[in-house]
């Protein structure tokens, strides 16, 4: 595929044609058919009545919708956008409520020129509403020509900069090189790739000392290098390039190897049957970190607008015991509800799966950046940090303002990440309404001190009231072992061929398990390696024996004590609280108190996730046996010394 791509340097299409004007009408197709047609709305049109809309006995193509011709197909993607020439988006310079921002863009046709090109939501604005704005437009001596029905994501990607009249213009120009075309070809099938194998991140390692360079995806937690994405390294630079080109964001006018670089780049995918039949809809979060040998573009997915991947929080593998204390926290009002994890540990999709429970008489508003996920019954509003910006985000303190005209019972805040959402999340639960977010934080009770930490500034009066903090959950995602083909203890030594002192090796291990979690070997079960016809994946034998991924965690359900030991400061005695609420056994669904090491221990122990697994994501179980001699010791030391007193 990429090798005659690349020998090319060309790719194959119909050329494209010019992109439209002010006044021009645009005809959405599918990916196969011709250029879009052009045609100009009849001068009769401007008689139209208010309210209502009206064909144009002219054309076909064209209607009346609050006293503007609008072209009768939706602009669908990003793709689409590109057949519209325009110089900027004004509604800022007319002053257009930001609360109108992700249903109205105001296109400056050219900055010489009066001409005003209005994009829509055809499903939430009215035609009232359009001859409001042209009236609020006509007042900075300005006229909406002509207009396009557009998707709300398209729509949003132009009130928040995310698509720009530079970067379209970008885009068409690669469009019309045939070698650039191909590079962004290219590119799109290795996102598809990458999307269609569940990749949350994407790895562009540029090695600038080799010949070729590879592509690597983070896939179910494993970082995973496959062979056929081993590209030139030239043409993986031309490629990335070419992608900049298209990005938003950025400081920088082109791609570079030398330094740090930040952008997003919107993609849409065609239609696959098989994993996805609508298409798909991506921001790419681009983050490079350049090293001797070259740079890494780090690519995070954002699957915008999805819900079919949130399943049950039981199907995601948390237990009775965690949705019991779910549904008490969900039927109480108030208070913040805050979920931790590292990046890519599912941290958001649990969230949002949880506010999926609460009761339907609640109004939910969100603030995300962006949303990814669909929630019913939530009003869901993406709100784009710029990347490069620093100081007082004005987009976002507008946004915060109107929360609290809002009339809202509960705030879905996708990130507390600064001094602004932080002072956000703090106002909202101040007033007595319920906060749910996400932070990231090492642990439940870690995120208690991230929250203060200077980066936040959550006073710890704050936190440390009664009824301020409602849960804590530190989430991680763990392989999941195939049920078909696992091995025990002994069928995993034999089909190795263990013998001699690894034997004695791989018999140690299990007699530490056993001494620490009082639970007999035969219980666990091991990946196997070679997997079946039921676990394995073409191109990714790094995949073979695993069935998913599950969620193991730790929660904090704060009482009395532990509010005080917050307010005073005292991490260690907190700690040491809430652990001693544990019951000390491993065969249980009972983690009050355990950690999600622990919890990840009890699942091992059901035969679901290979113990290696849990070393590999929290600490090996020589250095736990370790901690507990070091802690016994002490204690046993204590014990003499209060004797001798």
């Amino acid at each position: 595929m990429f090798k005659t791509i690349f020998r090319s340097g060309s790719a194959s299409g119909a050329k494209e044609s010019a992109p439209i004007k002010s006044a021009q009408v645009i005809k959405t197709r599918p990916a196969s058919s011709s250029p879009l047609p052009h045609s100009r709305p009849s001068p009769k049109a401007a008689g139209s009545g208010v309210g209502k809309e009206q064909s144009m006995p002219a054309s076909a193509n064209i209607i009346m919708f609050g006293q503007i011709p609008f072209g009768k197909e939706e602009i669908q993607s990003n793709d689409d956008m590109t057949r519209i020439s325009f110089s900027r988006v004004i509604n800022q310079d007319v002053k257009l409520g930001a609360h109108l921002y992700n249903r109205i863009a105001l296109l400056r046709a050219t900055d010489a020129g009066r001409e005003v090109i209005i994009l829509i939501d055809r499903g939430t604005t009215t035609p009232d509403e359009v001859s409001e704005v042209a009236s609020l437009v006509s007042s900075f001596g300005l006229r909406i020509t002509n207009g396009f029905f557009a998707s709300q994501h398209v729509i949003i990607a132009l009130s928040k900069g995310h698509l720009t009249a530079e970067s379209l213009r970008n885009a068409r120009e690669v469009r019309r090189d045939s070698a650039k075309s191909a590079y962004f070809q290219a590119f799109t099938e290795i996102i598809a790739w990458a999307y269609d194998n569940k990749a949350d991140d994407i790895d562009w390692v540029v090695d600038e000392m080799a010949p070729m360079s590879r592509v690597c995806f983070k896939i179910g937690g494993r970082y995973i290098r496959p062979r056929q994405y081993l590209l030139p390294t030239q043409n993986m630079i031309n490629m990335l390039g070419t992608v900049w080109q298209m990005s938003t964001g950025g400081a920088d006018a082109q791609f570079s190897t030398l330094g740090e670089q930040q952008a997003q780049v919107s993609l849409s995918l065609p239609p696959n049957e098989s994993t996805r039949p609508n298409g798909a809809r991506l921001r790419l979060r681009w983050s490079s970190m350049s090293n001797d040998r070259g740079t890494v573009v780090t690519m995070r997915i954002q699957r915008l607008g999805e819900n079919t991947l949130v399943r049950s929080l039981e199907d995601a593998g948390y237990l009775d015991t965690h949705m019991d204390i779910f549904r008490r926290v969900i039927n109480s009002e108030g208070g913040i509800v805050c979920f931790s994890g590292v990046v890519g540990s599912g941290k958001s999709t649990s969230l949002a799966r949880l506010l999926m429970m609460l009761p339907s008489h609640l109004k939910i508003q969100s603030i995300e950046d962006p949303v990814e996920l669909e929630i019913p019954n939530a009003y869901q509003k993406t709100i784009a940090r710029d990347l490069t910006q620093t100081g007082v985000d004005k987009a976002f303190l507008s946004a915060a303002r109107a929360i609290f005209r809002s009339a809202l019972d509960v705030l879905y805040l996708g990130e507390i990440r600064d001094l602004e959402t932080g002072n956000i999340a703090r106002q909202v639960v101040e007033s007595g309404h319920s906060v749910y977010t996400t932070t990231h934080a090492r642990s439940a009770l870690g995120i208690v001190d991230r929250l203060v930490s200077p980066q936040i500034g959550i006073p710890r009066s704050v936190l440390g009231a009664p009824d301020i903090i409602k849960l804590l959950v530190y989430q991680a995602l763990l392989p999941v072992v195939c049920p078909h083909c696992a091995l025990d203890e002994s069928e995993f030594a034999r089909f190795r061929g263990l013998k001699g002192d690894a034997l004695s090796k791989h018999q140690r291990y299990f007699e530490r398990l056993e001494r620490l979690y009082k639970v007999g070997r035969e219980h666990y079960r091991l990946r196997n390696p070679e997997g079946c016809p039921h676990c394995r994946k073409e191109g990714l034998p790094e995949l073979n024996g695993l069935a998913g991924r599950t969620v193991v965690c730790e929660m904090v359900e704060p009482d009395e004590r532990m509010i005080e030991l917050i307010l005073e400061d005292r991490a260690l005695q907190l700690q040491q609280y809430w652990r001693a609420q544990a019951d000390g056994r491993f065969d249980t669904q009972d983690m009050t108190g355990k950690t999600a090491m622990e919890c990840a221990v009890y699942k091992a122990i059901c035969g679901q996730i290979d113990p290696r697994e849990v070393e590999m994501r929290f600490q090996s179980f020589e250095t736990v046996e370790n901690k507990l001699r070091a802690r016994e010791r002490y204690n046993n030391v204590a014990v003499l010394h209060r004797g001798a007193v």
